[in-house]
């Protein structure tokens, strides 16, 4: 079996692709377990071991353009790394799906984006205002995104001090605990208005027997699954994607959902037209 150092269907160059895979191997304030800077280029060898045809959507992802962008350099600083992630998205006029790093990435791959819903998949609030004397440290993702003028929906959360659910109820983000979160359904209503939508996708949100490579692993997650029907019922409406918090595991399990992830993602694009 071939294996190589790009994601598997890569076959286009940037300026010419209708996806742009790129990674950022940021996971510098990861408070328990480290690692998510190595997940980059685990996906992209986890992506070999996956057929290019999607037996659900019924697309041979052959026929999509894609471009693997390589990863941006992430010496510096954070806003050093945020100049660098402007700067390759200026590039890029297909749709960008982003392979952290930690949920800190997001406040940069978000940027771009105006007039959309940010409808993140966590485990966790992320809501917080400050941690471990950081702003941007990995637990106040969804918060600096909402300050930056995104509607939010957090759907498969379970996890949070008091004061973020305070949070959240105070300035109407909505969220969806993950022991309601069955099917589609229970977040449709939150987002059906939205002709645009960023979607992140922190993999904590699945339960640890499905995800068992993240860094801050919560009980009582999610399926996998119920991304087929959530990229049924809105991929035409996804203009960017990342996946983040992604530790590699020795099984190569986390990886491989990561990558199966993407692909489905964009054999659903083509199957929505």
């Amino acid at each position: 079996m071939h294996i190589d150092n790009y994601f598997s269907i890569s076959n286009s160059e940037i300026t010419d692709a209708e996806f742009v895979i790129y990674g950022i191997p940021y996971d510098a304030t990861q408070s328990f377990k480290p690692g998510s800077r190595f997940a980059p280029n685990a996906i992209r060898e986890a992506s070999w071991n996956l057929e290019s045809y999607s037996q659900f959507f019924s697309f041979d992802l052959s026929f999509a353009k894609v471009c693997d962008a390589g990863n941006i350099n992430c010496d510096g600083s954070f806003e050093e790394i945020g100049k660098r992630v402007e700067q390759f998205l200026n590039k890029v006029s297909g749709i960008p799906i982003a392979l952290g790093g930690e949920h800190s990435i997001s406040c940069l791959t978000t940027k771009k984006f105006k007039n959309c819903c940010f409808l993140v998949f966590d485990a966790h609030f992320d809501l917080r205002d400050e941690f471990d004397g950081n702003r941007f440290n990995h637990a106040c993702t969804t918060r600096r995104v909402f300050e930056n003028g995104f509607d939010v929906v957090i759907a498969g959360v379970r996890s949070g001090c008091k004061e973020e659910r305070a949070f959240a109820e105070k300035n109407g983000i909505s969220y969806v605990f993950s022991w309601n979160l069955k099917s589609y359904k229970d977040i449709g209503k939150f987002i059906e208005d939205y002709e645009r939508i960023y979607l992140s996708i922190d993999v904590d949100v699945f339960d640890p027997s499905f995800a068992p490579g993240v860094s801050t692993p919560e009980p009582f997650g999610v399926e996998p699954k119920i991304f087929l029907e959530v990229f049924s019922e809105i991929s035409d409406r996804i203009v960017a994607l990342d996946v983040v918090e992604v530790v590699p595991d020795a099984n190569k399990v986390t990886q491989n959902l990561a990558a199966k992830l993407i692909m489905e993602f964009i054999a659903s694009k083509y199957s929505s037209r």
